[in-house]
């Protein structure tokens, strides 16, 4: 697998590369627990550093539906391993060939919902540069995307809420703003998590 040296990656993105988890063959353990693997995607926009956040699409049966979220899903048995699970769904779901002008940076910590209505997954967050020039195509999971400022999250961190009832209660959860709504939940996680890293 390849690996690129922190010191030739262009600003902003120096240093970044050695303050995340390494690259390296992460098994699919289907009989150990059920595995996902999502996708950070970075550009540098004008010299500002941008993270790609989704929209999924409403659906019944999507325990996830409608939320802001990193492209991603479930390991399949056709995938070599947690990287080309994050790589595949990236693919299917934006149309983004990650492995095609893209390049993987490393990951981050693995972590499961902490909600036990939600389906238990161990989740695998890569972070990727996106290529230099491409074409988002969404598929059926996917309402809409966009870009957000990684200086702005950092700056105002998890400043927001969101709320939600829950057997008649309703509960509130600690937020990234966004011009498109709450980012909460795992990929509020993951965010924190990433920005902990980021300078």
């Amino acid at each position: 697998m390849k690996d690129f040296a922190a010191d030739n990656l262009a600003a902003p993105w120096q240093g970044l590369q050695a303050r995340l988890l390494r690259l390296e063959h992460l098994p699919i353990e289907p009989a150990r627990i059920a595995q996902a693997a999502v996708t950070l995607i970075l550009r540098a926009e004008q010299s500002e550093a941008q993270a790609l956040i989704i929209k999924r699409a409403e659906h019944p049966h999507d325990p996830w539906s409608g939320h802001l979220a990193l492209p991603g899903g479930r390991a399949d048995d056709i995938d070599e391993d947690l990287l080309a699970t994050a790589a595949r769904e990236t693919l299917e779901e934006i149309g983004l060939n990650l492995h095609a002008g893209g390049q993987f940076l490393g990951r981050l910590p693995k972590l499961s919902p902490k909600n036990p209505r939600l389906p238990q997954l161990e989740i695998t967050p890569f972070v990727a540069l996106a290529p230099a020039a491409f074409k988002l195509q969404f598929s059926a999971e996917v309402a809409d995307a966009f870009w957000i400022s990684l200086p702005q999250l950092k700056q105002e961190g998890m400043s927001s809420r969101h709320t939600w009832t829950v057997d008649g209660v309703e509960r509130a959860w600690p937020a990234y703003p966004s011009s498109r709504g709450p980012i909460w939940g795992i990929t509020g996680r993951i965010l924190n998590d990433f920005l902990n890293l980021f300078e």
